[in-house]
């Protein structure tokens, strides 16, 4: 084998390296929460000749769930495979912890604040402030 067939096979399989590190890299769960824009393009022919017109369309912004605070218990449920969403407030800092899931995350005092996760383990899970022990929430994932 010639240096150059040797130089040529270590450039190719770079390049199979770059390749599949880019298609099999995991998602970025924030930029798939975020809206996308549209453009939407238009044809219409006129006597005149054919016209074309383009408009942007705004993507919704996903449903921010449920505001948990320790007002009281919210009850919520999801379909198994959906995206859990909901907000949590409390006066002084805390932690949130959705039990089942061994989801932990705190909450500065005042603050609201998003969290997000997807709905893989489907039952009944508790939701609530650790330091005080107060449930906030009741989340159902449902099959």
């Amino acid at each position: 084998m010639t240096r150059n067939t040797r130089i040529g096979l270590l450039v190719a399989a770079a390049v199979v390296i770059v390749a599949a590190f880019v298609l099999l890299r995991p998602a970025d769960d924030k930029k798939q929460d975020e809206p996308t824009a549209t453009t939407v393009a238009q044809t219409t022919t006129t006597p005149a000749g054919v016209v074309t017109t383009t408009r942007t369309v705004e993507a919704a912004k996903p449903d921010p769930g449920p505001l948990l605070t320790a007002a009281k218990v919210t009850k919520f449920s999801v379909n198994s495979g959906d995206t859990v969403r909901f907000r949590v407030r409390s006066k002084e800092p805390e932690e949130v912890h959705i039990h089942g899931y061994d989801i932990k995350k705190d909450i500065p005092g005042g603050k609201t604040v998003s969290i997000s996760f997807p709905a893989t383990i489907e039952g009944g899970f508790v939701i609530e402030f650790e330091q005080s022990a107060t449930q906030i929430g009741q989340l159902s994932v449902e099959p």
